[in-house]
C-alpha cells in the first residue's frame, strides 16, 4: 500500500439474539445484568482500531419495559454496555423483531443506545433521524452504515411512521439503491456499508434472492454487504459488478450471541475485511477477509459463554449441545471447508 492509499478495517458480528437462558444467567442479585464474563473471549477480537458494526437483532429496551424472550424479545440495556466496553461501534437494528416492542420499544431502545453513547442504524425516531447518514472518519475515509430488513415480524409498525423500522419491503432493493446512488453520487462517503436482513432461516447456502439483490447493490456502490437472518453461517462471496468494481458479501454471520439450541445455531463469527481507496481514486479495492469461529456452549454448564470454536477444538474431543455430541475436531474442519466454498483462500480460524 503506498502512503496515497487510505485503508480501513471493518468488523462485524452475527446475530446478537438474547433468549431468556442467556440472559437468566447474566442477571446479578440485584436484578441488574452482567454479560462481561460471558463474552470475555471476543475482546482480543474487537480491535481498537476495527470499525465495528454488532447485530443487536433483540432491542434494547430494557427493565423498563419488561424483559422477555422469544417470541417478542427485549433484552437488558447491559447488554449495549457490554458491547461498547468490546469497542463496538455502531449497533444495527434492522431486522425482523425489530417492532416486537411496538414503537415504545424502539423509542426506548433508541433513548438506550443514547445514554450508552453508541451509534445505532437501521430504526429511527423520526424521519430527520432516518435521513442523517451514520457516516464515521476513518483514516481519511468516509464510511457509512446503512442498514434494512426484509420482514419486521408480527408487529405492525404504523403506517404514518415509516421511519420507525428500515424495511425495504414497501419499495424494495430500488429504494436502497436510490440512497446508495445519492451517497456516492455527490461524495458523502467513500465506502456504503450496507447490512441486509434477509434469506431463509437455517439455510446454509444463500438463496436467489439475497444473490441477486446483494449483485443488484453491488452495482449501485455499496462496498460491504453483512447478511442477518438465517441464524446459521452462510460462505461469503467477492463479487465484481459491471463497472469493474468490488463487493465483499457476507451473506450470513450467522448467530453470534444466543440461546438457540443446534450445533450449526451455536456457531457464529466475527468477520473483518480490509478497505483501500488511493487518494485521487473512486475505486475501492476489499481485501483480506477474515473470519474468526465462534461458538455458544450450551453443553453440559448450560453457561451460555461465547468461546472461541478453535479453543473448544483444543480443549475438548467433542462438543456437546441440547441435540447431540459432536467430535470438535470435524465440526471445525467442516465449518472451515463450508466457509471456502465460494472463496478457496478463505482466511478463517
Amino acid at each position: 500500500m503506498d502512503n496515497n492509499t487510505r485503508k480501513v478495517t471493518i468488523g462485524a458480528t452475527g446475530d446478537i439474539l438474547l433468549h431468556d437462558r442467556v440472559y437468566n444467567k447474566a442477571k446479578l442479585e440485584d436484578g441488574s445484568y452482567d454479560f462481561t464474563e460471558m463474552l470475555a473471549a471476543a475482546k482480543p477480537l474487537f480491535r481498537k482500531d476495527h470499525l465495528i458494526i454488532a447485530n443487536q437483532e433483540s432491542i434494547i429496551g430494557g427493565a423498563e419495559l419488561g424483559i422477555s424472550s422469544f417470541p417478542h424479545f427485549n433484552s437488558p440495556i447491559e447488554i449495549g454496555y457490554a458491547l461498547k466496553d468490546l469497542n463496538v461501534d455502531i449497533a444495527n437494528m434492522a431486522n425482523n423483531h425489530v417492532m416486537d416492542k411496538g414503537e415504545e420499544g424502539i423509542l426506548k431502545a433508541i433513548e438506550n443506545w443514547e445514554k450508552i453513547d453508541m451509534p445505532y442504524v437501521g430504526a429511527y425516531k423520526s424521519n430527520d433521524d432516518r435521513n442523517t447518514l451514520r457516516i464515521f472518519h476513518r483514516n481519511g475515509l468516509k464510511i457509512c452504515f446503512l442498514a434494512y430488513t426484509k420482514s419486521m415480524g408480527t408487529v405492525k409498525r404504523p403506517k404514518d411512521k415509516e421511519y420507525l423500522a428500515g424495511s425495504f419491503a414497501d419499495y424494495g432493493v430500488k429504494w436502497i439503491r436510490r440512497i446508495i446512488n445519492k451517497i456516492k453520487g455527490q461524495g458523502l462517503a467513500d465506502i456504503v456499508v450496507l447490512s441486509m436482513h434477509f434469506g431463509k432461516e437455517y439455510a446454509m447456502l444463500p438463496t436467489s434472492f439475497q444473490v441477486e439483490t446483494s449483485s443488484s447493490l453491488s452495482d449501485t456502490g455499496a462496498d460491504i454487504i453483512i447478511g442477518h437472518h438465517p441464524h446459521v453461517l452462510q460462505p461469503p462471496a467477492n463479487i465484481v459488478n459491471s463497472k469493474g468494481e468490488e463487493t465483499f458479501v457476507a451473506y450470513s454471520l450467522g448467530n453470534f450471541f444466543s440461546g438457540q439450541k443446534g450445533i450449526y445455531r451455536q456457531i457464529g463469527a466475527y468477520m473483518t475485511v480490509d478497505v483501500e481507496k488511493p487518494e485521487n481514486s473512486k475505486m475501492t479495492k476489499i481485501s483480506n477477509p477474515k473470519y474468526t469461529l465462534t461458538y455458544v456452549d450450551s453443553g453440559d454448564k448450560k453457561d451460555y459463554k461465547l468461546h472461541l470454536l478453535k479453543d473448544v477444538v483444543d480443549r475438548q474431543k467433542t462438543i456437546k449441545t441440547d441435540v447431540g455430541e459432536f467430535d470438535s475436531q470435524q465440526v471445525y474442519d467442516r465449518m472451515r471447508n463450508h466457509m471456502r466454498h465460494y472463496i478457496p483462500d478463505l482466511d478463517i480460524s
